[in-house]
């Protein structure tokens, strides 16, 4: 939670990359093997992304996304992480600030739909709880 009340946007990468990987290891315990591989990819992009935001080190994370996921993929629930990932490699490259928020929340709200469709209650309530905590910083952030 305390990644998405940063209004600084460095600590949202990095705080977010702690996260990410722990996510990677829950979804690795339930054999959740698409989540898992774009949770660890999703952890490396977001400290990758807090020393550079080069065009095309977001594109080589975007095209590993889709080449990883495409082969691991049996339904079609496995692809709204990628959609997660995704947008939240657009994020964390190409935004800041409001519009940064706005694209992970939009992120989020793919892990929140996959995470409750798999069943993983932790990790739908996580998603949730970021979902409304980082709605809440776009609205300070909005107010000034």
């Amino acid at each position: 939670m305390s990644a998405f009340l940063h209004r600084d946007d460095q600590k949202l990468r990095y705080y977010l990359t702690a996260f990410t990987f722990l996510m990677a290891v829950h979804f690795l315990m339930l054999g959740l093997w698409t989540a898992a591989i774009m949770a660890l990819l999703g952890s490396a992009r977001n400290y990758v992304s807090s020393l550079t935001n080069n065009v095309w080190v977001m594109l080589i994370f975007l095209f590993s996304a889709w080449v990883m996921a495409i082969p691991n993929s049996t339904e079609w629930v496995h692809l709204l992480p990628v959609l997660g990932v995704t947008f939240g490699t657009w994020a964390v490259f190409k935004e800041k600030g409001i519009r940064l928020r706005l694209f992970m929340s939009l992120g989020t709200i793919c892990w929140l739909s996959h995470n409750h469709l798999v069943g993983s209650i932790g990790g739908a309530i996580i998603e949730g709880v970021f979902l409304v905590v980082n709605g809440r910083t776009i609205f300070k952030l909005l107010k000034g």
